[in-house]
């Protein structure tokens, strides 16, 4: 029996993560008592606690000797930029240091293979970050402007658990993703930024008046919205050039203390949309508390059907199933029709997924007619390609292409990049069932191209996913490897673990020549919030 292979990791942190320290050796014998022994590797800890205890005049510099051995090196940082470090100018810490040793090696030779994992950060400690947090923070921006490394986010010592096991073994499997080379634009509805824009006028008018008469308490007031409203904008438009630690930095500003629903809206679409669900669910829950969740208005309707859309995209169904009812029946009692369309499509959303499709096609046609009344093409289109994943999931494939196509011509004449997207998927899906695997992959390539323009990070996983499924079909098995290693990656970036485990299980079953291909719906349905303006979101 060969020898393994010893792969040596070093982790590198700060104070604040004392249990994530313990369980970096804990992953790495669990590893080793099964999937490494399978691999032929054997993975070594190295980190300050491994380290001899031999008295020298320095002991960083046994540290140091530690990283210039190991073959993968883990920072991992929460809110301590780490203990001041005298002796090793020009860095302000050790933890620094350590990380600029590795930087500096791999640079040199290509090794070691750097992991950055960062604990999330609730977004008031990013308001007010202090000295430690602020060099953090200002080095997670430099990570993002460089685009060298593979730096993922954790929320507790189960999440660092799953990514740091998940990592390394793509390190042995050599299915690592890539750094992010390229911009991940996050675009924000227009009309939310504009409302802002205006808002944030009207309250430095506000102020100007206010300083004029010397009415202090007033002044105060309009500049604390004003700066708000101002932060919010910056962070929009960072977000929209690609910079999105510089955005999520500036919506913890804009978002600390204040009780602007449009600042909170436009902070829960970005949140959102960067797969920071839990952030999002936090925005939504301050919206709540604002709008009264016992209150019978249009703001709280909203509130509860974005909240549900949340917990769909979880799968969490039953808890948003009691969401979308709670939002339907304060619509219902204000006859908010547009809002009563979008609680019936999420409900049918609901049903579909799981496999009560009569009852899923009485919601969608009840959300077309009100639809179809209102005259509103946005939701009928939705309505539409709603009603071809029932048909699709029944196998009437003509009946589903109809549908979907009625939904693109609207899109189109729309110009809604994003339903697009969702419709040229749900098409592919089709021409993929009749066998026809050429066009396929047509659709699923231009869904997957706007998905890119867009920086729709789910819609790219999507298509990665329909696309392995395609080539799967060709017997590409390579090809299906590389693409669901990418849809999987993605996945678990923006925070769907249960997509995570669908395509990992894929990934393990490709080596059976009568692995089941596998695939996911063209834009995971069309998810419907409140459409009013500041008040909630549309999700197709």
């Amino acid at each position: 029996m060969p020898t393994p292979r010893t792969i040596r990791v070093f982790i590198a942190s700060p104070g604040d993560l004392a249990v994530e320290r313990r369980a970096f050796k804990d992953v790495l014998e669990e590893l080793n008592d099964g999937f490494a022994e399978g691999a032929g590797v054997v993975f070594e800890p190295l980190a300050w606690e491994e380290t001899l205890a031999v008295m020298t005049r320095r002991s960083q510099g046994l540290i140091n000797q530690e990283i210039d051995r190991c073959d993968v090196f883990v920072l991992a940082m929460h809110r301590r930029w780490g203990q001041e470090a005298p002796d090793a100018k020009p860095y302000s810490s050790y933890t620094e240091e350590e990380f600029h040793r590795a930087f500096d090696r791999w640079h040199r030779t290509g090794t070691p293979t750097i992991f950055v994992f960062f604990k999330e950060i609730d977004p008031g400690q990013m308001a007010d970050p202090g000295k430690q947090l602020q060099q953090v923070l200002d080095f997670r921006r430099q990570l993002e402007a460089q685009r060298q490394l593979i730096y993922r986010p954790f929320a507790d010592v189960d999440g660092f658990r799953d990514v740091l096991q998940r990592h390394l073994k793509a390190y042995v499997k050599g299915e690592l993703p890539k750094a992010d080379a390229a911009l991940e634009k996050v675009i924000l509805p227009q009309h939310a930024i504009e409302e802002v824009q205006k808002e944030r006028a009207e309250k430095e008018q506000a102020l100007a008046k206010a300083d004029h008469e010397h009415n202090m308490a007033e002044s105060a007031i309009a500049r604390a919205e004003a700066f708000a409203l101002e932060f919010a904008e910056r962070a929009s438009k960072a977000a929209l050039e690609g910079r999105v630690e510089e955005a999520r930095q500036d919506f913890a500003k804009a978002t600390d203390g204040t009780a602007n629903l449009r600042v909170l809206y436009l902070a829960f679409e970005f949140y959102e949309r960067t797969g920071d669900s839990a952030t999002a669910e936090e925005m939504l829950e301050r919206w709540l508390a604002i709008s009264g969740p016992d209150a019978d208005t249009a703001d709280t309707a909203a509130a509860f059907g974005n909240l549900g859309v949340i917990y769909l995209t979880r799968g969490d169904l039953d808890r948003a199933e009691e969401t979308f009812q709670k939002a339907l029946a304060i619509d219902e009692k204000l006859d908010g029709q547009e809002g009563m369309a979008s609680a019936y499509g999420n409900l049918g959303l609901i049903y579909q997924t799981r496999g009560e499709l009569d009852r899923s096609e009485e919601m969608h046609r009840k959300s077309l007619a009100i639809e179809e009344k209102l005259g509103r093409q946005e939701g009928m289109a939705a309505a539409y390609g709603n009603l071809g994943l029932i048909f699709q999931a029944r196998g009437d494939l003509d009946r589903a292409e109809q549908m979907h196509l009625k939904s693109l011509a609207i899109e189109e004449k729309l110009g809604r990049q994003e339903g697009m997207a969702n419709q040229f998927g749900n098409l592919g899906l089709i021409f993929q069932d009749r066998g026809d695997l050429d066009r396929a992959e047509e659709m699923h390539l231009k869904s997957l191209a706007i998905a890119e323009k867009l920086g729709r990070q789910e819609g790219i996983a999507h298509q990665y996913a329909n696309l392995g499924a395609v080539a799967e079909k060709r017997g590409d098995l390579e090809r299906a490897r590389e693409l669901w290693t990418k849809a999987r990656d993605l996945y678990a970036k923006i925070g769907m673990p249960h997509k995570v485990e669908k395509w990992q299980e894929a990934l393990d079953g490709l080596p059976k020549p009568a692995a089941k291909s596998k695939r996911v719906t063209g834009g995971g349905g069309t998810l419907k919030g409140k459409a009013a303006k500041k008040k909630g979101k549309k999700k197709s």
